[in-house]
Parts: C-alpha cells; structure tokens; sequence
C-alpha cells in the first residue's frame, strides 16, 4: 500500500510507503505513552528494517556504533564533567557574588545579576540545565529572599539559562558540528555575539518591568570591593578565555579543549578555592557517566532513526516542499525556525539536531545559507524548545526546584519567550554580525 506526496517544485512524486507510516507511528505512540526518547527513536527504526526487510542486521548494528566513533563527540563527557565539577566546587556562588557587586544597586539589580551571572557561567558548563541545577538556585533563592515575584524570579531563570548552550563551549554545538561536518570551533566563536545579544535584550526586558515595580536595590559596591569580588573570581571567568584563546591561537582543538578545561578547573577548584577534595573526583565521575550515557543512546538510536528517513528520501520532500515556497533566504529560515520550534516542543535537543540538520542542509545551501550561521540558529531554536510546553525540560526541572506546579511554571515562564524570540529574529536576520568573529579567526569563508 502505498500513499503519493506529490512534489510541488518539480511535479515529481515521492512515495510514502507503508512502512514508513507504522515506522512513524510507533515513534509517535511510544512518544505519548512516556517512554523514554531513546526508545522511541530505537524501536521506530527497528521496526522499520524489520517490516521492510530491505535493511539486514548488520548494517543496523554498524549504523549503531558507527555514530558513536567520532573523535568530536569525545569532547561532550569532558565538558559536561567540567560543568558538574564546577556545580560542585563553589564556583557558582562566587560568581553570582561578583556580578551582584556590579549589578546590585540598579532598580531590580537582581535580576540583572541573574541574566549576567548565567552568561558567565555559560562560558564554563555549555549546559542550559546546568545553569538551572547550579547557578540557578543560588539565582532564585536570593531573588525570593528579597520578595521578587515569581514572575520574575521563575522567569528571568528559566530564559537567562538559555544562553548556555549559546555561550561556548556548547555541548548542543558539538553534537551539530558532528552531525553536520562543519568545525566546532568556529560554531563556539560565532556563539559569543548571539549569546551577548540575549543578556542585552534580556537586560532591556528587565528594565522596562523594573519601571513599574519597586524592586529592592542594594547599595552600590565600591570599587574597591568590585576589584575584591574580580579577585576571588578571575581564575573562574578566565576559564573560557582560556578555551577559546586555545582554540583560536591553534593551540589545541575543540575535543582537547574540553580535557583542558577538566584540568584546568580541577586546579581551580582542588588548589586554588579548595572547596572539593581529590576524594570527590570518583563521585564526579560517577555523576559523569549517569549523565553522558543517556545522552550517547539518544545520539546512537537518533542516527538509526535519520538514517531510515534519508533512506526513505523525505529529506528530498522536505527540501522540494520548502524551496517549492521560495527561494529567498530570510523565508526560507523563518519556516527553518517554525520547524525547529515545533520540534523542539516535544522532543530533546539532541535528537533534533541529529535527525533535522542531515534535511535541512541541503535547503539552506541551495539558497546560499552559511552552515555555521545555521547551527546558531538551530540551537538557539532548541533552547527555546526547552521552555516551551509540553515536554520542555527546563520547565519541568523549574517545577521540580522550586516545588511549583508544571502548569505555574509554564505561566510564570512564557512572557519570557517574547525577548527570545525578539533575539532570534535578530540572529536569523544578520548573519554578518553572527559570523564576524569566526571570520576575523579564519574559521569560515
């Protein structure tokens, strides 16, 4: 039985075959019923080949473990190890002492301090959830000690902890750079505009909300308890000057940026703070490998599950289906962008990318869209996707910290989608200014 898409650009059919519909619904019944992502992607492709019958056994295993030998992909356990050690070794609530010293004293400073203390720290964890399970509590606990509406507190976190993986390093980036063969390295340089364009656009949200209500405001630091707080804290904001002065000096790579960065927040944090003992590394490494597994599944069952799409040619339907609208390149990210939102609203970043970047390059470079430009893009996409209902991540670690209510949550938190969309819009509008620094590096054309 089969069921024929007409192709609207070229009047070619393509044919949608009746394995692919109960490979499809599988996937979709087993997303409903709660079960995990991994297994929804892993049990839709199998039963694919084993319906089909034109897939053996063994390509299916080596599609499994071949996704997984990538030298790039190496670099996700370390970074992530980084990020858990610094949640563990004090560095958050310093950091949020040193941006409350610069920050404090404006009409509501804390705020301000949450948007900036996430952006410095997303220059260290690469993690959205990172910064909510860290950084973000330190956030909101001070932030309702001083009786800031939860509109605000629940809010401001939720959308500041966007700009970790936007900031680099970013975990979401490296799984892009392999998917789509393009360098890392340039991804995390043209990552620091976006992430600067969010704190602005943010701060001015802010702003204009703090206007209207009498937020406390704390009394202004000296300086020389500004240069105090900058003391205490310059080995922890010098970590991704250090990766990223690596990485555009050649010094290393971004898979060996990711050990340096193990190393040299382990000094930090053993040496320097003192706040973790060697004894505590096992444990970190423990949490490490409970973290990064899960995520290897999704990124090994999400290459079956691509690879059954490519085979059934849908990247070609979806690529006539777009440029069958136009060809002009700022249409053709607005429905990119409608895509990944959608998306993202009901699945995890990382399978999104793998299963949507192999479509969607094609379509951008027809119309002459840069790779690097459209892995900001989608990240940024995906980032909104987590705090956007119904299986937003960040909204349900929001529910599960603060002890509010998953609804609650999704009230307090979506005004906040306004200035990230606003910001999207400006990164999809001026790759220029996106691509400026990896440019000035050599990274891109």
């Amino acid at each position: 039985m089969d069921f024929i898409l007409t192709d609207g650009c070229n009047n070619e059919s393509e044919i949608m075959s009746f394995e692919l519909i109960v490979y499809m619904g599988i996937f979709i019944v087993l997303l409903v019923i709660g079960a995990p992502t991994y297994l929804a992607l892993l049990c839709s492709g199998l039963s694919y080949c084993l319906i089909s019958g034109m897939i053996n056994d063994m390509m299916v295993m080596q599609k499994l473990f071949a996704s997984l030998d990538n030298f790039v992909l190496l670099a996700i356990p370390m970074f992530m190890m980084a990020g858990i050690i610094m949640n563990n070794g004090g560095i958050t609530t310093k950091i949020f002492s040193f941006c409350r010293s610069i920050c404090g004293h404006l009409p509501g400073g804390l705020a301000y301090v949450n948007v900036v203390s996430s952006f410095l720290f997303s220059g260290m964890s690469g993690s959205a959830l990172a910064d909510i399970g860290g950084l973000g509590q330190v956030e909101m606990k001070a932030m309702k000690d001083e009786n800031y509406d939860d509109n605000m507190v629940i809010g401001v976190t939720a959308a500041s902890s966007t700009m970790g993986p936007i900031v680099p390093p970013s975990i979401p980036m490296v799984i892009y750079g392999s998917a789509a063969s393009v360098s890392v390295g340039a991804l995390f340089s043209a990552g620091i505009v976006p992430g600067v364009i969010m704190a602005i656009v943010l701060c001015i949200t802010i702003f204009l909300i703090a206007k209207k209500k009498k937020y406390p405001v704390h009394k202004r630091a000296s300086f020389k308890e500004c240069l105090q707080m900058m003391k205490s804290t310059i080995l922890a904001l010098l970590m991704p000057v250090v990766i990223m002065g690596g990485i555009w000096s050649g010094y290393f790579t971004p898979t060996e940026a990711a050990l340096v960065s193990i190393i040299y927040v382990l000094f930090v944090i053993l040496v320097v703070y003192r706040e973790m003992t060697i004894s505590d590394i096992p444990r970190v490494m423990r949490l490490t490998v409970t973290g990064v597994v899960p995520a290897l599944t999704i990124i090994s069952s999400a290459a079956l599950f691509g690879w059954v799409l490519q085979f059934e040619r849908l990247d070609r339907v979806l690529l006539n289906l777009i440029l069958s609208v136009s060809h002009n390149e700022l249409i053709v990210l607005i429905m990119i962008n409608v895509l990944l939102i959608f998306f993202g609203m009901i699945l995890d970043s990382t399978p999104v990318i793998l299963l949507m970047v192999p479509m969607l390059l094609p379509i951008t470079r027809v119309v002459g869209i840069n790779d690097v430009h459209l892995g900001v893009i989608v990240v940024l996409n995906l980032m909104i996707g987590l705090m956007t209902p119904p299986i937003g991540q960040s909204l349900f670690m929001l529910s599960g910290v603060t002890g509010k209510s998953f609804g609650n949550v999704v009230k307090y938190t979506s005004p906040w989608l306004i200035p990230l969309f606003i910001s999207l819009m400006l990164v999809t509008c001026f790759p220029d200014v996106i691509l400026f620094l990896p440019r000035l590096f050599n990274l891109v054309k």
